[in-house]
């Protein structure tokens, strides 16, 4: 399992169209994984799915954390913490 912890900087947080993008990246590879959103404790730790990223409410600021299992584990970790760090291309 790899995981990593990481703050979304993008103004409006995770809203549909990073989810849709999230997904879609998520989907390029066969490992499972998981997201967290740390600065809401009362929220589980989920499959990647775009109900699931809106369900979670991420904001600018929150912290999140990524779980991956699989094969391709660490190349799915690596793209979707470029995705963040590059507030979702926008």
């Amino acid at each position: 399992m790899t995981e990593v912890v990481l703050t979304v900087n993008n103004p409006v947080g995770l809203h549909a169209r990073p989810a849709k993008l999230f997904v879609e990246t998520v989907r390029a590879y066969k490992s499972t994984v998981t997201i967290q959103n740390l600065s809401r404790p009362q929220t589980k730790e989920l499959p990647v799915t775009a109900f699931n990223l809106l369900q979670i409410g991420v904001r600018q600021g929150h912290q999140i954390r990524l779980r991956a299992s699989g094969e391709d584990e660490a190349e799915v970790i690596a793209a979707l913490t470029r995705l963040v760090e590059e507030n979702f291309g926008e």
